[in-house]
């Protein structure tokens, strides 16, 4: 099961994994460790997670406060979820949001509110496509693969909260700084001294003999935002592909029924923690539901 998912989560997401791949090999060769042996590491420490998460995700969920559907939610989710070999959670939740883990279909308690059966039937449909689950795998691949680059850029962000300290403290000692442009002088000044203290770090890792860690320091802050953004676009690849799969299903009008509902509901409060992991942004709904209904007619 594991080596299939890590198969399928290569087709997911191909260009982040390479990305992760080529920034491991990067810092394996600074170490001075063989870039076969670091890359062999990863896969394994990817599958190692991976059926850690598919074994216990149900139970970490139900700690979480998800729970099982009540009979008159089972009625309406069974009909969805009759070809899907997913276990099916409810959060009592006040947001509207559906998502999908390794195992489990999660759907707020909100979201059953707001959506008549028919458009669940499209939109459970479409989270509970297998491309979800591949592109989930495929994210944790890379977030293992670029640990140490997350690492470096957390550590960056304290430093940046450090400038910003120090660009309090130095406008409190001028006085007039804060008098004249209170808020953008701490903002710019906090950001130049954040960067200061990243450039002196990491200068000082690298002529000191630790350029791996040094590297990562100094490149931190542009790897990662690209490879958010790049995870971003796969991330709307793979909806788009559960789009297609959904239409081929016959499922297509249910979907955009329940897209615009969600559209006209307003602007939807996006999951954060574990919940955003299984539920991450997508393409505007807006934009999702005429690029259905454009493929819908040409049909």
């Amino acid at each position: 099961m594991t080596l299939a998912l890590i198969t399928a989560a290569l087709r997911r997401r191909p260009f982040s994994l390479l990305a992760s791949a080529l920034l491991l090999a990067m810092l394996a060769s600074l170490l001075g460790t063989p870039t076969p042996t670091a890359l062999l590491a990863w896969l394994a420490a990817s599958a190692a997670s991976l059926e850690v998460w598919h074994t216990l995700e149900r139970f970490i969920l139900t700690r979480l406060g998800y729970r099982a559907p009540t009979c008159a939610e089972r009625e309406r989710l069974d009909p969805a979820l009759d070809c899907a070999h997913v276990d099916i959670l409810v959060l009592d939740s006040p947001h509207v949001w559906v998502g999908r883990g390794l195992r489990c279909l999660v759907v707020t308690r909100a979201m059953l509110d707001l959506i008549e059966d028919r458009a669940l039937l499209g939109l459970l449909h479409e989270a509970a496509a297998s491309v979800r689950r591949a592109a989930l795998a495929g994210q944790v691949l890379v977030a293992i693969g670029t640990l140490p680059m997350l690492i470096a850029c957390r550590l960056a962000q304290a430093l940046t909260l450090l400038g910003r300290l120090l660009a309090m403290a130095v406008g409190a000692a001028l006085v007039l700084p804060l008098i004249v442009w209170p808020h953008g002088f701490v903002t710019w000044a906090g950001r130049v001294f954040g960067a200061l203290f990243v450039g002196l770090l990491g200068s000082a890792l690298v002529s000191n003999g630790f350029a791996a860690p040094g590297l990562a320091l100094l490149l931190a802050w542009a790897i990662v935002p690209g490879l958010r953004a790049l995870l971003a676009w796969e991330t709307r690849r793979a909806e788009a592909v559960a789009d297609r799969t959904t239409i081929a299903a016959g499922l297509g009008w249910e979907l955009v029924e329940a897209l615009e509902t969600l559209h006209a509901a307003g602007p939807l409060q996006a999951p954060i923690g574990v919940h955003g992991l299984l539920s991450p942004p997508g393409a505007p709904l807006g934009d999702r539901a005429d690029r259905i209904r454009r493929a819908l007619g040409a049909a």
